[in-house]
């Protein structure tokens, strides 16, 4: 039986190459990992803006002709001279030679003029032009998906192109023919790998369930044209579970519990993984294999963040375990607290655990911190 992590390495190498392509910034969404920085061609604002309702003008004076109004969408631009004035709202863009605006609160009008009642001079109430962005600076994104305020910055950037990292696209099938109305659960292992991928910022072209049915299983599987098809529950050994003489196998099992029964073929460049229907099997090759699939696809990186623990210092018999194993626990500040049923089927040590410990049968555990 094959080490998980060698496993890793192995599944990685059939990896589609990175794939790349530009796109404008207004169609950037959470799911596009950027690799490269955001370069700004033009001023924005592209012309000085008055920051305030009111009239903007080139001199210091009390009476000024008022000739034109300004718009918030459209530059206008017209000529204004000494003692000529433009009606402004805050954000108009003005023209170069304006070098104030008097507030609204500060005039009054009447007949075609703009009468200043009191006007302090050292405050122009304008913003220069590329106060925002100057022409030809950087954003550094790169090798990041961008959060909700971050997009929402980024997308109001009008026809700037960026540069994306294709994400991979994932098939799931859930197997099992068990899980009935009568039954007293129900199959959420395809749910979980299905919120987990798209959490994590790639493609789940398509998520079922079906029964025990080799010929639809098979249908299922030829048909895929995803990156990464992963086929859940079926592993067991028992006549409803899937033939795998039909497939050829790179992997048949792992050195590993929960997850030992884990099956690996490739066909046409694309990858099929076989994982248990137990849940913890599931939950955790879900968060060691397919994440480090996709950290490895995102940034080359060969292997997810982890602390090393000396086992001294965890109350728990490892002597029992007969496998290199991943077990569940809880970290807090003080400790770290291995949970005594280590059952696959147990379900409440997903639901209890905020952390994965790997026991490789050395003094040293590997801590992975659950946050997906």
């Amino acid at each position: 039986m094959d080490d998980i992590f060698k496993t890793i390495k192995l599944i990685s190498s059939y990896l589609p190459k990175n794939k790349f392509s530009s796109i404008f910034s207004q169609n950037l969404n959470n799911n596009h990992l950027i690799k490269s920085n955001i370069v700004i061609k033009k001023n924005i604002p592209p012309q000085n803006q008055s920051s305030m309702d009111g009239i903007a003008i080139t001199n210091v004076g009390k009476k000024f002709k008022i000739i034109g109004k300004s718009k918030l969408n459209i530059f206008n631009k017209i000529k204004v001279n000494s003692n000529e004035c433009l009606i402004v709202k805050t954000g108009s863009l003005i023209p170069d030679n304006i070098k104030y605006i008097v507030p609204q609160e500060q005039i009054f009008i009447n007949e075609g003029n703009a009468y200043v009642i009191n006007f302090n001079k050292n405050n122009k109430f304008i913003r220069k032009k590329g106060h925002i962005f100057k022409k030809g600076s950087k954003i550094d994104f790169q090798n990041k998906y961008l959060s909700f305020y971050e997009l929402s910055s980024i997308k109001s950037l009008k026809d700037i192109k960026v540069k994306i990292l294709q994400p991979l696209k994932f098939k799931i099938i859930s197997t099992g023919s068990e899980f009935t109305k009568d039954h007293f659960i129900l199959p959420t292992n395809g749910y979980y790998l299905n919120n987990f991928i798209k959490k994590n910022n790639h493609i789940v072209e398509k998520s079922i369930h079906i029964k025990d049915d080799q010929k639809l299983l098979l249908k299922e599987i030829n048909n895929s044209k995803s990156d990464i098809t992963v086929i859940i529950g079926g592993t067991g050994k028992s006549k409803d579970d899937i033939n795998f003489e039909n497939f050829n196998l790179i992997i048949d099992g792992l050195d590993l519990k929960p997850g030992r029964p884990f099956k690996l073929f490739i066909k046409k460049n694309k990858i099929y993984m076989f994982f248990p229907g137990n849940p913890c099997s599931s939950f955790v090759l879900t968060n060691i294999i397919i994440k480090s699939l996709i950290e490895i696809y995102n940034n080359r990186k060969s292997q997810i963040k982890y602390d090393l623990i000396d086992i001294n210092n965890v109350k728990f018999n490892f002597k029992i375990l007969k496998r290199k194993s991943f077990l569940f626990g809880l970290r807090d500040q003080k400790s770290i607290k291995v949970f005594n049923n280590q059952e696959s089927s147990n379900l409440k040590n997903i639901l209890y655990a905020n952390c994965l410990i790997y026991y490789d049968r050395t003094n040293k555990l590997r801590l992975y911190q659950i946050n997906d």
